[in-house]
Parts: structure tokens; C-alpha cells; sequence
């Protein structure tokens, strides 16, 4: 960037920035999102500075094969022009600055008395070496320029430095405008004496503004080219023109304005008229051209921001959407069973769950994946006494709004300690187990510093259960009683179905922890002998009553215990 662009992006940005424009929804503080796009300056860019940023280092990567066209062109047309027209006369300048060395002094006077006005070899008749010098040093630049454009695309350590581009290239055509002009003062005068006095507007198209058709291919912003044309036009058509050491050059034009050429030919201000009007269209056209491909540029940014948002939008909701999935599936099952079932899901999309019932298990056996024994599994039952026939005297809507009640009292229950596990709820049935493997996360300790044992934590829950039960009144008016009975022993584990899935226990333990349920008495738990040798040792924390054998239906008669009554036992 020349001198404009680089006093409008970094001295006056913090003047021109006016506002702070997000393309993502819902975003806090004063950043402003709507339906319009972001507001701009006239050929200083957005008033989001910072989003201007963003454009130019979006810019100099899309405009990368066009900015090095540009340089390749430019060395082309420079190489065939100016460069090409130095070396055509440079044997015979080689043979005049020889000639001007050998003179004497006298002759030297004499000789530089007799140039015209304005020519190179008045006053500098033994250093067209040094002219040629510059003219390397022109293409060189312009090839220094192409491998260090080139190196900054290829090279990693400059990915966050590639706006430089925008910087040196502009720089470098300045150099080119100004060294270019030098030359073009001293050098107009000798055309002139051979083709005429118009004959410089010629040499000004065809020689030294013929390289800058090289910016019609690259994408620098619209200010750079205006103003790399204005300082064009100032140094060509003003300055040297006016300041030229022959005088003034278009009081050349003038002068033979109404002069007629042989036989009748157009006068050299008719000859001039075509040239003029090219060069007036080769920079009004590189200008236009610049500022509708920073139009088309700045549109690609917006559609490509707003793409962006929109995939961060996505990913987001994806995101959520699976985390959803999987605190769901984690609320259903076991954390193994939920991790397993988790890891068969992830190379599926997430759409296959929208329906909230559909887990994406397909014709999977994933039950056989998950069946596990597991031992020494204690299984807790709950029933409420008259559901039954409450639930055919009151409304449905009344039943389902005391069974909620109740069973988020046991949740909260069950949440309290992580061996225990929720299997399932059927009709007024609470189901819960304790000591399954792959479901404690971390032991709760009992007041004596120990971990609590499976079966200890599934009668503290029952406990609990039977005291929040009493606190609720049904909607008979009746208070709530439930029973509650315990079993211990081995079960197997297992996930059954792929539209709602369920995780369940099978075994003869299951059945034997119901038949305590149903066969138990009204308010009070009842616990299996095996149940009662887990949790009756000398530090237990509670007190049991021995109901002695009872007949239980497919079992026979077993011997059962109940919690007594008024126990004060650890929560």
C-alpha cells in the first residue's frame, strides 16, 4: 500500500472504525448482527476495521494467481519495453560516449552546444552506463518482487505476514513511475527532434506506461490504483511535461496545432489526439476495473463469512445435539453400557435420533455385546398398598402427576449414591439395583469411615423410600404406603430392543426381590436371608424383626426379615 492506504489502515483506523459487525447469531455486547451487510466507506472498505482486516488477508490468498500474473506481465511488458528499447541503442550510445571521451576540451563544448535542449546527451553524455544501470535495476526489482511474492505463499513463516503484499507491490511501481519519469524528461526531446513534437505522447504510451496494464490482473485494493494513477498522471502529463529541460512540451503541440503536414497530412495535434485518448482510457480503465473486482471481492468475503457462520452454526448444533444424544443415553444406561453403546454410534449421524426413540442400533445384537454377569447384586422393589384401586376412582391426570411426584422423590434417592442404579419403573413398580458392574463411579462411606457395601446401600435407599412415601398423600385423600422388598444374588445384564432400548436384569434374583415385594407387609420392607447376612453384622446401623418363613409363589417357603419399624438407621 502506498501512502493513502497506509495513513487510512493504521493512522486514522481508529477514527474510521464505527462499528463492531458479527455474521453469527446471537452474539453478545455491541457487536450488531442483522440482514444487511456491513457498512462501508467509499474506497476505504468496511467501518469494522477489524473485519477489514480480515478482507485484505482474505484478499492477498484469493488474489494469489492474479498478483502473480500481474508481476509476470509486468516483467514482460517492461522486459519488451523500456529494457528492450536500451539495449537497441545501446551500441551506438556505447560508440558516442567512446566518440565524447576521446574529444578535447573544445570540442566537448562544442558538442554538447549542439544537442537540443532536453536530451539526455546534453547533459549527460558520458553516463549512459548509469542509464542502463537503472533500467537493470528496474527489472531486477520487478523480478525480486515476483520471488519474494512467490516465497511468501510457499512459505509457512509468512502465512500471518501476507498482507505485505499489498504494501511492497505498490512500492514497487512507485519506484518504477518515479526512475521511469527521470528518464522520460531527458529522453522525450531526442524523439522529438526525430518523429516530431508529439512524438513523446508515443513514447509515453508505448514505452513507460505500458507496464502499468500489468495492474488490470492484480487485485490491489481500488485507493492503491487510484492513486498509483493519479501520481501516473501528475509525474507523465504535469510535471515532466511542464518541467521538461526543452520547455514545456504541449507548448510544442500547440505550436504546430494548425501546421499541416506534407501533402496534405494531419497535423501533429491530430496525430496526438488518439494516443492521448488511449492512454485516458488505459487509466480510467484500470481504475474502473479495480473498483468492480473489489466489489466482486468484498461480495465473495461477505457470502464466504456468512457460509462460515452458518457451518459454525451447524457444528454447533450438531454439537449439542450429540451431547444431548449421549447425556440421554447416559441417563438411560449404565456408564459402560452407555460408553459401548456410544463408541457402536459414532460413525453414524446424529439424524438417525431425532425421532427421540430410534437409538441407530439397527439389526445389531448389541444386547449380546453388553450381556454380563454380574454377582452378589442386591435388587430392590417398590409398590405402592391400593394403587390399584385409587387409580379407577380419580382422574388419570391426578394419577400420573402423584406418580411423578413420587418417583422424582426416589431419583433424587437413587442419585445420592452412585452403586445404586435405576432399571426401570412399571406401572407403580420402582425398580432399582445395587453393586452392578460398570456402574459405581466413585464409593460413598459410611459413618464409620467404610465404604458402604451393595446391599447396605440398597436398604438405605429402601429406607428412605418408605419414609418419603409417607410424607405424600394420594389423591383418594388416603396417606401413601408403599412395600418394599430386597433380594441378593447373581443377575445378568443386557440391552433388549433398537426402537427404545432398555436396559434390563434376568435371573431368578429378579424374581425372588418381587416375591419380596409382593408377599411384604404395608409400610415396611422386607429383606431375603441372603440380603440379611450381608447387613446384619455387628457395626450395622440397623435393627430387624425375624418374620420367619413365608410362602413364596415358585420359590417355596423362605425365611424373610423385616426393617423394624421406627429404626433410626444411617440415611
Amino acid at each position: 500500500m502506498v501512502f493513502l492506504d497506509v495513513l487510512v489502515n493504521h493512522g486514522c483506523r481508529r477514527w474510521l472504525h464505527k462499528e463492531d459487525y458479527t455474521f453469527d447469531e446471537g452474539e453478545g455486547g455491541d457487536k450488531m448482527r442483522s440482514s444487511s451487510e456491513p457498512s462501508q466507506y467509499p474506497l476505504l472498505g468496511f467501518k469494522d476495521r477489524h473485519l477489514e482486516e480480515d478482507y485484505l488477508e482474505y484478499l492477498v490468498v484469493a488474489s494469489r494467481a492474479r498478483i502473480i500474473l500481474g508481476y509476470v506481465t509486468v516483467i514482460l511488458l517492461y522486459g519488451l519495453g523500456p529494457f528492450a528499447e536500451s539495449f537497441v541503442v545501446y551500441d551506438r550510445a556505447i560508440q558516442l560516449q567512446d566518440d565524447y571521451r576521446a574529444m578535447s576540451d573544445e570540442e566537448k563544448e562544442d558538442f554538447e552546444e549542439r544537442q537540443p535542449e532536453g536530451t539526455w546527451v546534453k547533459y549527460f553524455p558520458n553516463s549512459y552506463r548509469g542509464c542502463l544501470v537503472a533500467w537493470c535495476f528496474l527489472l531486477l526489482m520487478f523480478i525480486l518482487g515476483l520471488v519474494t511474492v512467490v516465497c511468501m505463499y510457499q512459505m509457512k513463516r509468512f502465512e500471518k505476514h501476507r498482507t505485505w503484499i499489498f504494501y511492497f507491490t505498490p512500492a514497487i511501481y512507485l519506484v518504477f513511475i518515479a526512475v521511469s519519469g527521470f528518464v522520460f524528461a531527458f529522453s522525450s526531446q531526442s524523439y522529438n527532434s526525430l518523429y516530431g513534437p508529439t512524438s513523446w505522447i508515443l513514447l509515453l504510451i508505448f514505452v513507460y506506461a505500458s507496464p502499468l496494464a500489468s495492474l488490470f490482473f492484480t487485485s490491489l485494493p481500488p485507493l492503491v490504483i487510484l492513486e498509483l494513477m493519479t501520481i501516473f498522471v501528475l509525474v507523465f502529463l504535469v510535471i515532466v511535461p511542464l518541467c521538461n529541460p526543452a520547455g514545456n512540451l504541449w507548448n510544442l503541440i500547440d505550436e504546430t496545432a494548425t501546421e499541416k503536414g506534407a501533402y496534405g497530412r494531419m497535423p501533429p495535434l491530430a496525430n496526438s489526439i488518439a494516443p492521448m485518448i488511449l492512454l485516458c482510457v488505459l487509466v480510467l480503465c484500470v481504475s474502473v476495473v479495480s473498483v468492480i473486482v473489489d466489489i466482486t471481492n468484498r461480495q465473495n468475503f461477505i457470502n464466504k463469512k456468512i457460509i462460515e457462520a452458518l457451518t459454525r452454526q451447524r457444528e454447533k448444533t450438531l454439537l449439542q445435539q450429540k451431547e444431548d444424544h449421549e447425556n440421554l443415553i447416559h441417563s438411560i444406561f449404565p456408564p459402560a453400557v452407555a460408553k459401548d453403546l456410544i463408541r457402536k454410534q459414532s460413525g453414524q449421524d446424529l439424524t438417525v435420533f431425532q425421532s427421540g426413540r430410534d437409538f441407530g442400533l439397527g439389526h445389531k445384537s448389541l444386547g449380546s455385546l453388553v450381556a454380563q454377569m454380574h454377582q452378589e447384586v442386591t435388587i430392590l422393589f417398590t409398590d405402592i398398598v391400593g394403587f390399584t384401586s385409587m387409580s379407577q376412582t380419580v382422574a388419570p391426570q391426578q394419577v400420573m402427576e402423584f406418580l411423578h411426584d413420587l418417583f422424582v422423590r426416589f431419583d433424587d434417592l437413587v442419585g445420592r449414591d452412585p452403586s445404586l442404579w435405576k432399571v426401570e419403573t412399571i406401572g407403580d413398580a420402582f425398580m432399582v439395583a445395587s453393586g452392578l458392574d460398570g456402574v459405581r463411579t466413585k464409593s460413598r462411606e459410611s459413618r464409620t469411615g467404610f465404604s458402604l457395601c451393595p446391599a447396605t446401600a440398597a436398604v438405605l435407599f429402601g429406607k428412605s423410600a418408605l419414609a418419603a412415601a409417607r410424607t405424600l398423600t394420594m389423591p383418594n385423600s388416603m396417606q401413601c404406603q408403599i412395600r418394599a422388598g430386597v433380594h441378593t444374588g447373581d443377575v445378568c445384564s443386557g440391552v433388549v430392543g433398537t426402537r427404545m432400548p432398555r436396559y434390563c436384569l434376568f435371573g431368578d434374583t429378579v424374581n425372588t426381590a418381587s416375591r419380596m415385594e409382593s408377599s411384604g407387609v404395608p409400610g415396611r420392607m422386607q429383606i431375603s436371608e441372603a440380603t440379611h447376612a450381608l447387613v446384619c453384622g455387628d457395626d450395622s446401623d440397623f435393627c430387624w424383626d425375624e418374620r420367619g418363613y413365608v410362602e413364596v409363589k415358585g420359590k417355596g417357603k423362605l425365611k424373610t426379615y423385616l426393617l423394624r419399624d421406627g429404626d433410626t438407621g444411617a440415611d
